[in-house]
């Protein structure tokens, strides 16, 4: 089985190397940035929440035992890595286009139509990885961007539900006035409230915000924000827009984010984060350890070393082979209270 995929280079080992390689595609997607990749050498994970607590050490005597630190610091999160994965096949005349490419790359120092043939299907083979690489970037995604609301739950082949346990309160918040009633609605004080908040709890300013750029249009339609704006900036655009949330609150980065994905047959696409919600959460400079991690495990098909994997499967009537990528990860999230989302149209 793997010989036909050989001739080209496309080895299974190869294929691992060009998945590796290949750039992050699909759209914008901002998972990674907030919870980066870390390799551990487990399926099941098990991490220490670090509570947001702020003790003050006791005095002692010279000679006597130190206080231990309040056991509310810490907590412990369990869960086990997850597998994704997801192939794509190749006939049998993709895979024997491939076979024959090796055999007669050139004919009087030009490309042979077979050579031709070859390439067009070594093309097809690493669009494929590609397309596979993707579809595994997105789920990655959607495990991020639902970790930072709080809560994972999948009900398909594989059921699970993992509770982060963000702060009660700061989870599914709904302004006295939604966002859309923009001649009454206060996006700004609401932020700024939500702010304090985090910020009374736990000593962090959450200065990061997620939010669509339908949210984003209700601010600059916000009949507030237009009064405020119209001697400095009478043509309130989105990106104006923007800069006015950075000047007048703590919010030191807007990130506008809309991304979506489709089903397996491409027909219907879905937001990662629903355009009505946003995410507030603390960046670098206020928390440089960050809110967390996406834990990354080996697979047997990677020689248990943590990362994308790739697989060829054979099959016989009809003949054909199957490429896919795959990889074993699961969301940490070390500091949940430190987050707070809210729904605001």
């Amino acid at each position: 089985m793997s010989e036909k995929l050989e001739v080209c280079g496309m080895d299974q080992k190869t294929m691992t190397k060009v998945v590796n390689k290949l750039e992050n595609k699909g759209g914008k997607k901002i998972g990674l940035e907030f919870l980066p990749f870390y390799d551990v050498a487990t399926e099941k994970l098990q991490w220490d929440i670090m509570r947001a607590a702020n003790p003050m050490a006791n005095f002692r005597a010279v000679d006597g035992e130190s206080e231990l630190v309040g056991r509310r610091a810490f907590d412990r999160g369990y869960a086990e890595i997850v597998s994704m994965s997801i192939k794509e096949r190749f006939n049998t005349s993709d895979l024997r286009a491939i076979r024959e490419a090796g055999m007669l790359p050139v004919v009087d120092n030009n490309p042979s139509m077979i050579a031709q043939m070859g390439a067009e299907a070594k093309k097809k083979l690493r669009q494929a990885l590609e397309r596979c690489k993707t579809a595994v970037d997105n789920r990655v995604e959607w495990m991020a961007i639902n970790a930072l609301l709080g809560k994972i739950e999948f009900s398909g082949k594989v059921k699970f539900s993992v509770d982060y346990g963000i702060t009660p309160g700061q989870t599914g918040i709904i302004p006295s006035i939604l966002w859309s009633s923009t001649s009454s609605a206060d996006p700004l004080g609401d932020i700024q409230t939500w702010q304090d908040l985090v910020q009374e709890n736990t000593g962090i300013v959450p200065n990061t915000i997620i939010m669509s750029r339908a949210v984003l249009r209700l601010i600059s339609k916000n009949t507030t924000v237009r009064d405020a704006m119209k001697y400095t900036n009478p043509v309130l655009n989105l990106a104006a827009a923007k800069k006015f949330i950075e000047d007048n609150t703590e919010v030191t980065n807007v990130i506008v984010y809309d991304s979506m994905y489709t089903d397996n047959d491409g027909g219907n696409s879905t937001r990662f984060l629903d355009e009505s919600y946003i995410i507030m959460l603390p960046g670098k400079d206020q928390l440089p350890d960050g809110v967390g991690d996406i834990a990354r495990a080996g697979h047997p098909l990677a020689n248990y070393q943590p990362g994308y994997y790739t697989f060829q499967k054979e099959e016989i009537d009809p003949y054909g082979v199957f490429v896919g990528v795959g990889l074993d990860a699961f969301p940490r999230i070390t500091h949940p209270e430190v987050l707070l989302n809210a729904k605001v149209k």
